[in-house]
């Protein structure tokens, strides 16, 4: 198996991670000036952004063909995680033939609805796939309404790892203050400012915040924090490896997600994995996980008044936090969105495009 990705701005060449081997390429010189792949927030983040990023756009994805056929010799299957991996892919797929699948994860799926040119793009990639994998149901049915045959279509199961995010020992309700947490980029789309606009109620005094996670939008987000008085209960813990990420959870009473958009969150999935009760915005996939009012609450995007009476609702409450929090760790066991079934899920898409003897794959 092969990893081809552009550099994340730190690291470029070859490595074996986890007996994988990884190749990281540039796309720009001096590399030093790389915007597209680099911080929070992803390609369309920053693309939105700096215009360096969107001029560094057509040489990212000629590169990115480039080193994907040099290392397609001898593997059996394309994958791409999303869109613009999948152009490459769709291009190596009509130089070579090795069969395709591509991943919709969120914003690609979203741009593909309500933009021409990448509505375009989409069914051309799809075209050329032989099986089509997003992450939600929602993307699914955008990708059926663009016109993606459904014998192309599948749903795998996107799992997280549930022996690193698990329920704490012993419940974590006994103080008298409410720990809320968010996890995620710093960047406008994620909604942490109308999560703080939400604490700022007096009601909630006694709620402590921590924010993992860093981005463009960070500076201005602290600044929001201290104007509305929050400064003394919250905690900037920047980006944390995902094990810290996990003792974070144990630690903490709920996970708030104010999304504005979003594919299939991993970070409510961990959640709910460790045993956390969730209150997000409903978008997405977020329906998906989260029955309204059993393993968590539901709200409006952007509707500050319907998250603070969310948020008031499981502070209020222990015993409907600890019960929420049991039943998305159910419900995490029992929809078995873990990495093994994931494993399971992709290895059979694998079989059904290619021989069975055939065991080397390569994504990008």
């Amino acid at each position: 198996m092969k990893v081809v990705a552009p550099s994340d701005g730190v690291f470029h060449g070859k490595r074996i991670i986890e007996g994988i081997e990884t190749v990281r390429f540039g796309y720009f010189w001096p590399r030093s000036l790389e915007r597209l792949t680099i911080g929070a927030g992803g390609i369309p983040e920053n693309v939105s952004k700096s215009f360096l990023a969107k001029i560094q756009i057509v040489p990212m994805i000629a590169v990115f063909v480039l080193v994907a056929l040099r290392n397609a010799p001898g593997c059996d299957v394309l994958y791409a995680n999303w869109l613009g991996a999948g152009i490459v892919g769709a291009v190596v797929n009509l130089l070579t033939g090795i069969p395709l699948i591509v991943s919709f994860r969120g914003d690609d799926g979203y741009l593909a609805r309500d933009r021409f040119f990448w509505r375009l793009f989409t069914r051309w990639v799809a075209s050329r796939a032989a099986i089509v994998a997003p992450v939600s149901v929602e993307l699914l049915e955008i990708m059926r309404d663009l016109g993606i045959a459904d014998s192309k279509l599948r749903l795998p199961r996107f799992g997280v790892d549930m022996d690193m995010f698990r329920p704490p020992e012993t419940w974590h309700d006994q103080g008298t203050e409410t720990d809320v947490l968010f996890v995620g980029a710093l960047i406008p789309k994620k909604g942490l400012q109308c999560l703080l606009e939400a604490l700022q109620d007096p009601s909630l005094e006694r709620v402590r915040l921590t924010v993992v996670g860093d981005g463009y939008h960070a500076d201005e987000l602290k600044a929001l924090c201290e104007k509305l008085g929050l400064k003394d209960r919250t905690r900037w813990m920047g980006i944390l490896p995902p094990h810290e990420v996990a003792r974070v959870m144990r630690e903490s009473d709920l996970l708030c997600l104010p999304s504005f958009t979003e594919g299939s969150p991993n970070v409510v999935k961990e959640a709910m994995s460790s045993g956390l009760p969730v209150i997000a915005s409903s978008v997405g996939g977020v329906p998906d996980l989260i029955s309204d009012g059993l393993t968590g609450l539901l709200f409006e995007a952007g509707n500050v008044v319907e998250l603070r009476r969310c948020i008031r609702t499981l502070c209020e409450d222990k015993a409907l936090r600890r019960e929420m929090g049991s039943a998305g760790h159910r419900f995490m066991k029992e929809s078995g969105m873990n990495w093994d079934t994931t494993a399971q899920d992709f290895e059979k898409l694998f079989e059904d495009i290619m021989p069975p003897k055939s065991t080397n794959r390569v994504s990008g």
